[in-house]
């Protein structure tokens, strides 16, 4: 779709649309208040769909498959033409979710929590971190309101950390959380179910909604670790005894490793 002109332009915030053009591909529908970033891997779908149907779980096209472990009951394996992948519509968590359950206050794009997200994902990646690949986010705005929605790469056969008893594999995880501290990256919601491990035993880091770039102090690498343990201690308390110590274990030595002059 052609760039709005005019009134329509008041919709979106061109100089952080423009400014992200640069590193994937802009939609804009300024009738729907819809404004959608996608990867590049996708170019050929946006050819025979509009980008805004792919976050539509109930289009026939998207073989929608709800998933049901961790989350807050608002994310599907879904499939966009030869890619697998993940939808998650952004939801609320605690009292807030009584009444603005999937609503946000307006507060320019580049607060946009999808495109926030989207964003961070790609410089992840740059930087070498197992995160999968996002391929598009989308917001759709409402008055003062947006609801958002993000689409990633599904990571074949990958399952939870807390559904795996071996040290090691925790060791591993250990591992790559010191490596995403070590980039600056802060998660804000660090928990069993957002440390995934696939067949090959390969620990991947998901969900980075509301997390940020930031230079991470010992008080920062403390909380998100600790923010863990008490995700352990929720739902997989036996794994506290056998595993816990191998995951900070392997975090020491990543991290020792990556800042060999710190203590």
């Amino acid at each position: 779709m052609a760039w709005p002109t005019g009134c329509e332009i008041a919709m979106v915030d061109q100089a952080f649309t423009q400014s992200v053009a640069s590193s994937c591909r802009v939609w804009i529908d300024p009738l729907a208040r819809r404004e959608v970033h996608y990867d590049v891997l996708l170019d050929n779908l946006a050819k025979s769909s509009q980008p805004s149907e792919w976050f539509d779980p109930g289009l026939p096209m998207l073989e929608s498959l709800p998933v049901k472990e961790g989350g807050r009951a608002a994310a599907w394996f879904i499939r966009l033409g030869d890619t697998d992948a993940v939808l998650r519509q952004y939801r609320r968590g605690g009292m807030a979710a009584h009444f603005f359950r999937d609503q946000y206050v307006w507060q320019g794009a580049q607060s946009a929590r999808s495109f926030a997200e989207f964003s961070l994902l790609q410089a992840m990646l740059k930087m070498g971190l197992p995160v999968p690949r996002p391929l598009a986010a989308m917001v759709q705005r409402k008055g003062l309101i947006y609801r958002a929605a993000l689409i990633t790469q599904r990571i074949p056969a990958a399952h939870p950390l807390l559904s795996f008893t071996d040290p090691e594999v925790w060791s591993n995880a250990g591992q790559v959380i010191a490596r995403m501290h070590d980039a600056g990256v802060w998660h804000a919601d660090l928990n069993v179910f957002n440390i995934l491990v696939d067949a090959t035993r390969k620990v991947w880091l998901i969900d980075f909604d509301r997390s940020r770039r930031i230079k991470m102090n010992s008080g920062l690498r403390t909380e998100n670790i600790s923010r863990l343990l008490r995700s352990v201690r929720k739902v997989a308390a036996p794994l506290e005894a056998t595993c816990w110590s191998a995951l900070t274990a392997g975090y020491q030595q990543s991290w020792q490793s990556l800042n060999p002059e710190s203590k």
